[in-house]
């Protein structure tokens, strides 16, 4: 029997990829910005020690007028985000993506994270290390998504 929701899910992942490989090479058009929510606990994602304290669960970044060093794999995509003036690194595997939405023209795309790859209680991720300094700094670039998800 096809699984249609899993194909149709992939097809959105596909779409996403190809607007963020598209992104990467060329910037963000116009007034275009994006939220993606996704899960910190997915075992693949690649995050500061100070980010996965604060955001045990998931949490949502915003691409949108500074972003640098952004590549995009079949599996994930890396970038580097400024937080409170601090450049972090992180890797987002597609699979631990919640939301993508782009809000300069009110579409968004909610997804259902592999519940196999989401990582166990207990178990760590792999993160970068910082300072504890660093994890004192307040993230203004966060930004909850739960009032826009319809």
């Amino acid at each position: 029997m096809l699984d249609y929701k899993k194909l149709i899910e992939q097809s959105m992942l596909d779409m996403i990829k190809g607007i963020l490989k598209g992104i990467a090479k060329d910037g963000l058009p116009g007034n275009h910005h994006f939220y993606i929510t996704f899960h910190t606990n997915n075992s693949h994602v690649k995050i500061p020690q100070w980010m996965l304290e604060k955001y045990p669960e998931k949490m949502t970044i915003v691409i949108r007028n500074w972003f640098e060093n952004f590549k995009i794999s079949s599996n994930h995509f890396e970038i580097t985000l400024n937080f409170s003036n601090q450049p972090e690194r992180l890797t987002v595997p597609f699979d631990s993506i919640e939301l993508f939405a782009d809000p300069s023209v009110d579409f968004a795309l909610s997804f259902d994270p592999k519940p196999t790859e989401i990582a166990k209680p207990g178990k760590n991720n792999k993160v970068q290390n910082k300072t504890k300094e660093t994890s004192k700094k307040e993230n203004k670039n966060i930004v909850e998504f739960k009032n826009f998800k319809k």
